[in-house]
């Protein structure tokens, strides 16, 4: 059967290279073009059976826009994860000098991962937030204006562009975490992770209760932070990681003790860990993964 799997476009975006990754050497796999995060993430069920979004970066930590929709209006649940390097480049559609660039274009993610080289190299430039990286390489590549691009380095290639600047991100090892969601997760492998989220009430000691759960059960938390609630100033959301599969015995008996201790409570599941390493290494150690992501599916 066809899995119809969504992606961030136009081509070239860092997401379009997770995609790619992901469905190496199957050919199951119908890839689907979205131009928005909420649009992919809406239309899971729908017109896609899976969809590869970004979750969070190394330098800006979780992109909020999929963290929220999966707090508080999807069903979509997390099948997997996976982690590349990624390379930020400046892009023009002629050879202008930093000095002379009036408008940087890009996704806010990227943006903000460059924010120092911006400031110090290029500090009259106008930031603009695009919905992608792509799509900001389309726009400079449309105009006769001195306006830039930052970027994945294939944005060159695709859309016309010269490179005037490689590796602009203000640290060099920035790797960003995606995800595939579905609207199932993975059954247990032996190596997972479990993301929940929760709220718990208003009060002293409410979210200290909550993890000395995991805690008294000696399972490893690997993340854990605060979203709004959205529904009163000073209310919050907390998105929590832990080692395990919400199927094992003892985390699941766990998660049935927060449940019952907290306002809100949702799974947003259980998957392999990732195993490369962060960041993870390039070359013959990406071949590997690709080989294990096949195998695995």
């Amino acid at each position: 059967m066809t899995v119809r799997v969504g992606y961030l476009g136009p081509g070239g975006t860092f997401t379009e290279e997770a995609m790619h990754v992901y469905t190496a050497g199957r050919e199951i796999y119908t890839k689907v073009e979205f131009s928005s995060i909420p649009e992919m993430i809406y239309a899971i069920g729908t017109k896609i059976d899976e969809a590869v979004v970004p979750f969070e970066n190394s330098i800006e930590g979780s992109v909020n826009v999929t963290l929220d929709l999966l707090i508080h209006e999807s069903r979509a649940m997390i099948k997997r994860e996976l982690v590349l390097p990624v390379n930020q480049n400046l892009f023009v559609r002629k050879l202008y000098s930093l000095d002379e660039i009036e408008v940087v274009y890009s996704h806010p993610q990227a943006l903000y991962q460059c924010r120092k080289f911006l400031h110090e190299r290029m500090p009259k430039a106008l930031w603009i937030e695009t919905a992608s990286t792509a799509e900001a390489a389309q726009i400079v590549a449309g105009c006769e204006k001195p306006w830039a691009a930052i970027g994945h380095s294939r944005l060159g290639e695709l859309y016309g562009l010269l490179l005037i600047a490689e590796n602009i991100q203000d640290y060099k090892n920035n790797v960003t975490r995606f995800i595939i969601l579905s609207m199932e997760d993975c059954a247990p492998t032996g190596f997972d992770r479990t993301s929940v989220v929760f709220a718990t009430e208003n009060k002293p000691g409410s979210l200290y209760k909550v993890l000395g759960f995991f805690a008294r059960e000696n399972l490893n938390l690997t993340k854990i932070e605060s979203r709004p609630s959205r529904k009163a100033l000073g209310e919050y959301v907390f998105l929590l990681e832990v080692e395990g599969h919400r199927q094992d015995e003892v985390l699941k008996k766990v998660l049935a003790e927060v449940e019952k201790n907290t306002t809100y409570f949702k799974i947003l599941g259980s998957y392999p860990r990732w195993q490369e390493g962060y960041p993870p290494l390039r070359g013959d150690s990406c071949k590997a993964m690709k080989e294990r992501l096949r195998i695995s599916n």
